[in-house]
């Protein structure tokens, strides 16, 4: 190992040293990685959190260029699970001994009746623990509404601290976005958001002001996805993210914010094989494990058609591989 040590002077870094950080490959990568699982090991992180997500409405508001569920896609075929289908599974997810139902949707306002009578059912009747991924709401009552219900977390990414590329990207201001995450915080939620790495016109500069804005924010879950380019949107013919910016991002979340749940997503995988073992070498210590119905999940289309779906058996083996265990509730 190098004797620069990261975690120590990581407070005196100035935007030039975490430009290098960020590009760091080689030995600076590897100690990178290193100091990123020592902090996850000295907080009590090194358990990994199985999160089962239903992906239960592809119907989107928004017209992100990035993304095949966006509102002027007209060639998508729409769905939207039912209340019987959503607690059926989440009884699935139950069964797999995985304590965290993740409900996610494109940004639908149609399925708030649904939430209502599912989030209590499977919070006081299943007795686990509940995270949404819904988009933006109108008011910070609906966010304490959730709360209400029996909501534990809520992830909204702010996918680029550079409101100029967010409005670029999707066609609608960055400032009501990061309202709604000062709303979900002030509910009581637990807080989930993070980045893209590798939007078109992203500046090395703008990736170091993602990183000081989770910090302002403080977030409880932080996640850093690689941009994958989807069917049938703008984007599609843009590369991959860079899979080691992903990754130096992940790790230096983890130095610098040290506690939160990170997850290594499924983009990772559809990059590289291993990819999701590469992002809990990096610190991570989340993989979402998906129970969407095939016929349901191939319409939701987030990433692209043939993105890699994560299976339970893939999630322990890529876990065992890690030298990691399974946390057992949370």
């Amino acid at each position: 190992m190098l004797t620069y040590t990261i975690t120590e002077n990581i407070e005196k870094c100035d935007k030039q040293e975490f430009m290098r950080l960020l590009k760091a490959e080689g030995k600076l990568q590897q100690q990178l990685f290193h100091e990123a699982r020592a902090v996850r090991h000295a907080h009590g992180l090194d358990e990994v959190m199985l999160r089962g997500v239903i992906e239960i409405s592809n119907y989107c508001q928004k017209q992100c260029d990035y993304c095949a569920m966006r509102c002027t896609q007209k060639v998508v075929e729409r769905y939207r699970l039912s209340r019987e289908t959503i607690l059926n599974i989440a009884a699935d997810i139950k069964q797999a001994k995985i304590s965290t139902v993740f409900l996610q949707s494109g940004q639908d306002p149609h399925i708030e009746p649904i939430l209502q009578d599912v989030i209590p059912e499977i919070k006081q009747g299943l007795k686990l623990n509940v995270l949404l991924c819904l988009g933006e709401k109108k008011s910070k009552e609906i966010y304490q509404k959730y709360k209400e219900l029996g909501v534990d977390s809520y992830i909204l990414k702010f996918e680029t601290s550079d409101p100029v590329l967010y409005q670029e990207i999707t066609h609608s201001p960055l400032a009501p976005r990061l309202k709604c995450i000062q709303w979900i915080k002030e509910a009581g939620l637990q807080l989930g958001t993070g980045n893209i790495i590798g939007l078109p016109n992203q500046s090395p500069d703008s990736l170091v002001e993602d990183i000081e804005l989770a910090i302002k924010l403080q977030p409880d879950f932080v996640s850093s996805a690689p941009f994958m380019p989807n069917e049938g949107t703008p984007f599609e013919h843009l590369p991959y993210g860079d899979l080691n910016l992903t990754l130096n991002t992940m790790a230096l979340w983890r130095i610098i914010l040290k506690t939160p749940l990170i997850p290594a997503v499924s983009a990772l995988e559809k990059i590289k094989p291993d990819g999701q073992l590469m992002g809990l070498q990096a610190g991570a210590n989340v993989i979402t494990v998906n129970f969407t119905p095939t016929a349901s999940r191939e319409k939701y289309s987030i990433y692209s058609k043939d993105r890699f779906v994560v299976s339970l058996e893939h999630a322990l083996r890529t876990i065992e591989r890690a030298g990691l265990r399974v946390r057992v509730s949370g």
